[in-house]
């Protein structure tokens, strides 16, 4: 193959991942679609993968922040007494610190009932709330369900898309008061998530459910987070207050058209819905400078050398929070086939086959969790260990080394409960492009 083809092989790239950007001073999302190769090989069916991403326009670090509409949830149930819910009090007041006094913030703690603390209102009284948190004790059950419930209630009363709504619900137990099953959470996360407010859940030492509190979060679009000691509290609750003021897009939503003979097949990392050509999803918010994607695996029919052809076209509308208004963007990708293996080779985008073997690693972690609970010790650990070379095959050390050890570890009975949480937590990391670190 001559150097000026395999210079336009490599040009197919570049061009292939099509980008539509801000106008005006950065202060629109960029739409990106990618797919993991733009040049297929002739005379047969080919599987690709289409990285849809969307990354959040620069905000200056003194530009103005989006105002924030925050429930601020505690378990106060027996088993958080003593350090633990001294530590708690301490991140909620330091999280009240950080707010002023145009933001909403309410307080509710729940053991065995659920009890408003603060009922939504502006910040204008910082003393007072402060002195509300402090007053909390621990005591009785865990009334998880029933406390998200009514911390969605309190942010709905200012519910506005041009502020940050979320939940952030910190528990160290078991949901044993009121619904309780997985299932029942998620579909709790998809109610309040299709309200347009975020969850964070943030699960505490060894005694949580960490499939309850998964679930709810990425259902509801939410960041999850296992926290190891409540020495660790007052940090993970800065971090997640970080995330929050850089949102700078809600509601948004996207639509992905595929071209005649184009099938999709699998979403990889985000519930959505498959209707022939379309696929469609969402995300309840965008970061500042940080990218959030969908990885879509679809066929493609064969074609002849030289040929090019639409893939696919998507529309993304989402409330940009600087501008107070909607935007609406569009883009769309063609790929190329060749008879060359070289260019087909050469065609192939680096970054989305990264992507793509991390989110590879996150359903293989899930996978191993569930043949784990069946007590299929040797089928977590082989599942584990196709991961590690997923990895490793993508130039992904870091993670090929954290999934090695992981799957050296998944026999040992007396730390797999901890394990268990940090494999789901990180998992749910990855499928969620979350900011804040999933373990601490």
């Amino acid at each position: 193959m001559s150097n000026f083809s395999l210079f336009c092989a490599a040009a197919a790239v570049l061009f292939s991942s099509v980008l539509v950007r801000a106008e005006e001073g950065g202060q629109q999302c960029q739409l990106n679609l990618s797919p993991s190769r733009s040049v297929l090989p002739v005379d047969r069916k080919s599987e690709l993968c289409l990285k849809v991403g969307v990354t959040g326009f620069e905000m200056a670090s003194d530009e103005k922040r989006p105002e924030l509409n925050i429930a601020l949830v505690i378990d106060k149930s027996g088993s958080m007494s003593g350090d633990r819910i001294r530590q708690a009090k301490e991140a909620a007041a330091c999280a009240v610190n950080q707010m002023n006094e145009n933001d909403i913030v309410s307080i509710v703690v729940y053991d065995s009932d659920v009890s408003v603390l603060v009922p939504a209102t502006k910040l204008t009284d910082k003393k007072s709330v402060l002195e509300k948190i402090d007053s909390i004790n621990a005591d009785g059950t865990t009334a998880l369900y029933a406390g998200t419930e009514k911390g969605a209630e309190e942010v709905k009363k200012f519910f506005d898309k041009g502020r940050v709504n979320r939940v952030i619900l910190l528990s160290d137990g078991m949901a044993n008061v009121g619904p309780s099953e997985p299932s029942d959470l998620k579909r709790l996360g998809q109610k309040v998530g299709g309200d347009g407010i975020t969850v964070t859940t943030l699960g505490l030492g060894e005694g949580y459910n960490e499939d309850l509190m998964q679930q709810l979060a990425q259902a509801a679009d939410g960041n999850h987070a296992f926290i190891t000691s409540e020495k660790n509290l007052v940090e993970v609750f800065d971090e997640e207050f970080k995330t929050v003021t850089k949102v700078v897009a809600s509601e948004a939503s996207c639509k992905v058209t595929f071209a005649d003979g184009i099938r999709p097949i699998r979403v990889m990392n985000r519930d959505a819905k498959i209707e022939g050509q379309e696929v469609s999803f969402s995300w309840n918010q965008i970061y500042s400078g940080h990218e959030r994607y969908v990885l879509l695996e679809v066929e493609v029919p064969a074609g002849s050398d030289g040929e090019k052809r639409p893939l696919a076209s998507a529309t993304l509308s989402y409330a940009n929070m600087k501008t107070n208004k909607t935007d609406n963007l569009s883009a769309s990708v063609e790929i190329g086939y060749s008879n060359s293996e070289d260019a087909v080779k050469a065609s192939e985008n680096e970054t989305v086959m990264k992507d793509y073997a991390s989110q590879s690693v996150a359903l293989a972690r899930d996978e191993a969790i569930r043949l784990r609970d069946k007590g299929d010790v040797k089928g977590a650990k082989k599942v584990l260990f196709g991961a590690v070379g997923a990895a490793r095959s993508a130039g992904l050390e870091d993670m090929a080394a954290d999934v090695d050890m992981e799957a050296a570890e998944v026999g040992d009975d007396a730390a797999w409960n901890n394990n268990r949480k940090s494999i789901r937590a990180k998992s749910n990391s990855l499928q969620n492009q979350q900011m804040s670190a999933p373990v601490k």
